[in-house]
């Protein structure tokens, strides 16, 4: 008789924590299906960097400057066009930071471009001085035909503002000899004049301009 209780107890403590085992695999199971209804698709939490440029090789200073998406989408396009790969379509902000991480002055990019801007890869800005004023000066480009693109020349003040250097009858220049797709280095002549080379549809060649410093904007000369 001693023997069957046994047994018999024995078969209820095994069923007992098979049945824990069965409750708390139901619950572990459905605390992950829970957690999969959390995310979206692709959860980005912060603004999404397409250049990081330390800034100490370059004037000496322990800062940063970042070209960052604060508004916009990231999707794929790998048909053959114009646009392919992995993009980032939006608009934009450029940050200065120091070397901790703090915002030392914020450009929103939205002021100076009125459509969004579309980058498939990160980049470096390229920078020289091309005023003579001391400031860094740099251009970022977007794309125009496959025979060049379209760039925007940039300055860097003191107070880490970024503005446009303004030149006279153009909003932007059309360069297809460039060093950088995103951001490309324009050829100095001197200290305050510059040469780019661009595709001459009319004459089907390549053709040159060249722009000097006046002491307010770059004039074709």
């Amino acid at each position: 008789m001693k023997k069957i209780t046994c047994i018999v107890v024995s078969a209820l403590v095994l069923i007992l924590f098979l049945s824990s085992c069965s409750s708390q695999k139901t619950v572990f199971s459905n605390k992950t299906d829970a957690n999969k209804e959390n995310y979206s698709d692709i959860l980005v939490q912060s603004p999404m960097t397409v250049s990081n440029n330390d800034l100490f090789p370059v004037n000496g200073k322990h800062q940063y400057l970042r070209l960052r998406m604060s508004k916009g989408k990231y999707y794929e396009e790998w048909n053959p066009g114009a646009y392919q790969g992995t993009l980032l379509e939006g608009y934009f902000i450029i940050e200065l930071a120091d070397e901790f991480g703090n915002t030392i002055a914020k450009t929103d990019l939205s002021t100076i471009y009125k459509e969004p801007l579309i980058f498939n890869s990160s980049f470096e800005f390229q920078f020289d001085d091309y005023n003579d004023d001391g400031d860094l000066d740099f251009t970022i480009g977007q794309y125009t035909s496959n025979n060049g693109r379209d760039y925007k020349l940039f300055t860097v003040r003191e107070d880490g503002k970024i503005e446009v250097l303004p030149i006279r009858d153009y909003s932007s220049l059309f360069i297809s000899k460039v060093t950088g797709y995103y951001s490309t280095k324009l050829t100095k002549i001197d200290n305050v004049t510059f040469n780019i080379e661009y595709y001459d549809n009319i004459k089907e060649k390549n053709s040159e301009d060249l722009y000097k410093w006046n002491g307010k904007e770059f004039v074709k000369d």
